[in-house]
C-alpha cells in the first residue's frame, strides 16, 4: 500500500489499477503525497511549481481553490490555524492545520451531507468496498464447486459454506480499505495533530506519517480471514512485496541476477507443486489442488469414467460367473 501511494511503478500495473478502483482516491491527492515526499510541496515552505495541483479538485468539490493552496494552509495547529480556517471558511478543523478533510475524502459522503466526517468517510467506503468485494469473491468460492461437482451447488450444506466464505472474504477487504482510511484520518486529523499541535503537517502527511500508519493498520484486517485463506493471501501478496523491494534499476535493466533468480524460483515452485500433487495432494488447496489433479490424473471426469468402467467390469464378471 505504501508503494501504491509513492512508487506505483514498483507494483504490477494490473495490481495498481485494481487498488485504485477499489480505494477510489483522486490521483491529484497521490501527486501531492509524492510531491511532499520529494519536498516540492510543503505547508511550511509552500510550493513553487506544484501549488495548483489541488485547486481544480477543490473547485470540483464545490470548495474555494485556496483550500488546496499550501501557501495559505496552516502548517501547525493552535490559534493561528483557527484564524486561517476562519478566513478560508473551513469548519470543524479547529486547533489543527493541514489539508481540509473535505478534499481528502473526495465526493464520498457528499450526497449525505457528511463530506467532512472522517468516521462517515470510512464507513461509506467500507460499504462500497464490501459490495465490490462480494462480486469478486463469490465466483472465487463458487466456481470450484461448479467445476468439480456442479450438482452439489443446489445443496444447502455445500452452497451455504461457500456463501459465508465469500461474505467473510468481502468483510476482510472492506475492513482493509476502511481501516486504511480511518488510520489516515486518525493520524492527520482526529487525534495526533490535536495532541501534538506543534508538529507540522509536513510530518503528518509525509511518507512516514498518515500513509505509513494506514499501511500498517490495514494489514491487521487479515485476521478476519480463516487460517487457510490467510496463507493463500500471504502467498499472493508476498511476490509483489518482494518485487517492490528489489532495486528499480535491476528490474528496468533485467539484471542477470534477477533473471536467474526468477527462473530458479519458477522451476523450484512448479516442481514442488507437481511433487506434492502426486505424493501429498492433501497439502494443496482450492483451485491449485484441483488444477494439478486435473493435469496429472485427468480430474473428476476421468475418475468418474474409471469408476464407471470398474463397475461395468464387475457387473460383467458377475454375469459370466452366473
Amino acid at each position: 500500500m505504501w508503494c501504491f501511494c509513492y512508487q506505483p511503478q514498483r507494483l504490477p500495473a494490473s495490481y495498481v489499477k485494481w487498488i485504485n478502483s477499489l480505494a477510489n482516491v483522486d490521483k491529484r491527492l497521490l501527486e501531492v503525497l509524492r510531491a511532499i515526499r520529494e519536498r516540492k510541496w510543503s505547508y511550511i515552505y509552500g510550493s513553487s511549481s506544484d501549488r495548483d495541483i489541488l485547486g481544480p479538485l477543490a473547485k470540483e468539490l464545490g470548495r474555494p481553490a485556496l483550500w488546496g493552496d499550501p501557501t495559505v494552509l496552516p502548517a501547525y495547529g493552535g490559534s493561528l490555524a483557527d484564524e486561517a480556517w476562519k478566513q478560508l471558511g473551513v469548519a470543524g478543523r479547529g486547533g489543527i492545520g493541514g489539508l481540509p478533510c473535505e478534499l481528502v475524502h473526495g465526493d464520498i459522503g457528499a450526497r449525505f451531507g457528511l463530506h467532512n466526517s472522517c468516521t462517515a468517510n470510512a464507513a461509506i467506503r467500507a460499504i462500497y468496498a464490501f459490495a465490490q468485494a462480494l462480486v469478486i469473491y463469490l465466483p472465487v468460492h463458487l466456481l470450484p464447486i461448479l467445476f468439480t461437482k456442479p450438482s452439489s451447488i443446489m445443496r444447502l450444506h455445500r452452497a451455504l459454506p461457500a456463501l459465508l466464505s465469500s461474505i467473510r472474504s468481502a468483510t476482510f477487504l472492506s475492513a482493509f480499505l476502511s481501516s486504511y482510511w480511518f488510520a489516515i484520518c486518525f493520524t492527520r486529523t482526529l487525534v495526533l495533530p490535536r495532541l501534538f499541535p506543534q508538529i507540522s503537517h509536513d510530518v503528518w502527511d509525509s511518507p512516514y506519517g498518515c500513509t505509513l500508519a494506514g499501511s500498517v493498520v490495514c494489514g491487521t484486517s487479515i485476521w478476519i480471514e480463516n487460517a487457510k485463506r490467510r496463507g493463500e493471501i500471504a502467498l499472493y501478496v508476498l511476490p509483489k512485496a518482494l518485487r517492490a523491494s528489489i532495486s528499480e534499476k535491476w528490474l528496468r535493466n533485467r539484471h542477470p541476477v534477477v533473471q536467474i533468480a526468477e527462473c530458479v524460483t519458477f522451476v523450484l515452485s512448479l516442481a514442488s507443486l507437481l511433487t506434492l500433487s502426486v505424493h501429498q495432494p492433501e497439502s494443496l488447496r482450492g483451485l491449485s489442488r484441483w488444477t494439478f489433479a486435473f493435469i496429472i490424473k485427468g480430474g473428476p471426469w476421468k475418475q468418474h469414467r474409471e469408476e464407471t468402467s470398474l463397475t461395468k467390469s464387475g457387473a460383467n464378471s458377475l454375469t459370466h460367473a452366473d
